[in-house]
């Protein structure tokens, strides 16, 4: 009599099971995000400038992210940023060149250190390759205004078309500052330089193939690019004029072990570039040798070390030789209160002989003022010249030439003269979301090539963009209280470099007092501090009002992409890719208990 009565029990019992559905929220109104964990959402990128980070920043962008849309303005007519734009005789990479290359684009080069020429035509390859053009960068475009907008979580920009003069809107989530440090060239504010009749022109600004044969020039500068210029036209010009106005030490480029004749440019040779073509694995260790060579200088930063000390002596040595003990100058010149590394060094074999070549008069005191012939120096005494190169460097301010803002308050007025530049990391600006920067102020400014390091700049940047994509974020803002301490540690630890000894350098806004916006330590530090970010440093705000909304539907984005859902095992792929394996169905024969005799069946434990 009991089970009649028991079945429409169990009915009932099926029946309130499939009636008991999930909650579709919570009594404060939260849902699931119907998504597996993992799932990228779509956002944009804003970058300026199409130098060499940018063209890398693309290339790793295609090889690793999702869903990431990018737009490049660029203000000239090409890429390439400032071997695009410096053109001057003698223009040349301080770093050799095989070390001044992307990991994934290796080259033979023809010159130990290459020339601008050369350098550009590597990037620009790099360009055409990948149709970066077309896919990303708009050339002859100029950011004129650029603020944040809190509430849709986006930079507003305005962009002005060159070529046609129209200003139009562009918005994205991220804004990366690829434009480099030196890229705003400036005049010397000097009396009557506007009223030259003659060829006036600047080193980043240079006419290309111009002829200075038998003319009369005279190079204002004696920074990096007018050591060059210098050594480069001497024996052109019918008579060259210059001005060293202050100590300055003239000492071989980095890695000048492996460079010419007493730290000399070379032009590879056949048999050379045959060796490295035919051993790739020699022209890695040859690399490495010198990378090696390049991550040890920084010991002779350090004031007061040994490696200081033999530095000086050696430079000290060689200058005098080199301006044939001429008295004047080596009182001028050879500096007696800093040592070399306080400036970038830069390669120009031949600058010092220039000085004391029989064609050419050196100024140790400033020009008076330049008339439409020619000049008047100190001592009120008139020149005429055919040609002015000024050499007279950039706008190392650190401030972009528009309105850049973010809640109200702009760079301009948070970097200002009272408070100076206070960056994060060298990549973020405390209190700005969603933006990156290559080389903003403190970064690895006089540490050898930049190009590893804008590889870890962009794996550093493209790992925060998946974070924010991944995890539904909003924005992601460099808190000011650790961008304070990181100046604080930055600037009290620059005491002992000289990079804060009384030269007039770039690195400290061409000022002998200036403040000296450079990466506390070396290489190896600096690329070690950026594996990753730090983001208990940052204000995160999220879309949505659960943080962990992006943990999903309970599943794992990988289960559904076509990867390996047993990757934490090991790869089975002979290339190494994350990819689900194709299993070998026989294995089951194999293997499998069921192919075994009862005699192997284990029962009861």
């Amino acid at each position: 009599m009991d089970v009649p009565s028991a079945q429409p029990s169990s009915l009932h019992a099926t029946t309130n099971l499939r009636d008991q559905r999930p909650p579709d929220a919570d009594q404060h109104g939260y849902r699931i995000k119907e998504q597996p964990m993992g799932t990228k959402r779509k956002i944009k990128v804003i970058l300026m400038g199409a130098g060499a980070s940018s063209l890398n920043l693309f290339k790793k962008a295609e090889e690793d992210m999702e869903k990431l849309e990018m737009v490049c303005y660029e203000k000239n007519n090409d890429v390439g940023g400032t071997w695009l734009e410096n053109r001057y005789p003698g223009c040349a990479c301080d770093i050799p060149s095989v070390n001044y290359q992307f990991s994934w684009k290796i080259k033979l080069w023809s010159h130990y250190y290459s020339y601008a020429p050369e350098i550009w035509d590597y990037l620009k390859s790099i360009e055409r390759e990948n149709d970066f053009i077309t896919k990303y960068i708009k050339l002859r475009h100029r950011l004129e205004h650029v603020e944040w907008d809190d509430v849709a979580g986006l930079w507003r920009c305005q962009v002005r078309d060159l070529d046609k003069d129209v200003l139009f809107q562009d918005s994205a989530e991220f804004f990366i500052n690829a434009g480099g440090v030196l890229n705003n060239w400036k005049w010397p504010q000097i009396p009557g330089l506007k009223d030259f009749r003659g060829k006036c022109m600047h080193s980043a600004n240079y006419e290309q193939g111009y002829d200075l044969s038998n003319k009369r020039v005279a190079v204002i500068g004696a920074g990096s690019s007018g050591v060059q210029i210098v050594a480069a036209i001497q024996q052109k010009v019918k008579h060259l004029y210059h001005w060293v106005q202050s100590p300055i030490w003239i000492t071989a480029g980095f890695a000048q072990t492996w460079a010419g004749k007493n730290g000399a440019n070379f032009r590879y040779s056949e048999e050379q570039l045959d060796f490295l073509k035919r051993n790739p694995k020699k022209y890695l260790e040859y690399r490495k040798q010198i990378e090696n060579e390049l991550n040890q200088r920084f010991k002779f930063i350090i004031k007061g070390s040994d490696e200081a000390r033999l530095a000086r002596e050696y430079a000290d040595a060689e200058m005098r030789k080199k301006l044939q003990d001429d008295p004047r100058l080596a009182e001028q010149m050879i500096p007696k209160n800093f040592n070399p590394g306080c400036r970038r060094p830069t390669p120009a074999p031949g600058y010092l002989e220039a000085l004391v070549a029989d064609n050419t008069t050196i100024f140790t005191e400033s020009v008076d003022s330049i008339t439409p012939n020619g000049f008047i120096d100190n001592e009120g005494r008139s020149y005429e010249v055919d040609v002015i190169i000024c050499a007279t460097g950039f706008d190392t301010s650190w401030l972009p030439r528009f309105p850049f803002i973010a809640h109200g308050t702009s760079l301009h007025s948070l970097w200002d003269s009272d408070n100076g530049v206070t960056s994060y990391l060298s990549v973020g600006i405390p209190t700005f979301p969603n933006t990156f920067s290559f080389c903003g102020p403190y970064g690895p400014l006089g540490h050898g090539s930049f190009i590893p390091l804008i590889e870890q700049w962009t794996c550093y940047i493209l790992s925060a963009l998946t974070k924010c994509q991944v995890e539904n974020i909003k924005s992601i803002t460099p808190k000011l209280g650790p961008s304070q301490q990181f100046r604080q540690h930055a600037d009290l630890f620059l005491q002992r470099t000289a990079w804060t000894s009384p030269c007039r350098s770039w690195f400290k806004q061409g000022r002998s007092d200036g403040q000296a916006a450079v990466w506390p330590g070396s290489r190896l530090h600096f690329l070690k501090m950026m594996e990753a970010p730090r983001y208990e440093d940052f204000e995160i705000v999220y879309l949505g009002e659960n943080m962990f909304e992006f943990l999903g539907n309970g599943f794992e984005s990988r289960e559904f992409d076509g990867r390996d859902i047993t990757n934490y095992l090991g790869s089975l792929d002979d290339e190494g890719r994350d990819v689900q394996p194709r299993y070998d169905e026989s294995l089951k024969n194999v293997l499998g208990g069921f192919t075994l005799g009862d005699s192997y069946v284990v029962t009861g434990g």
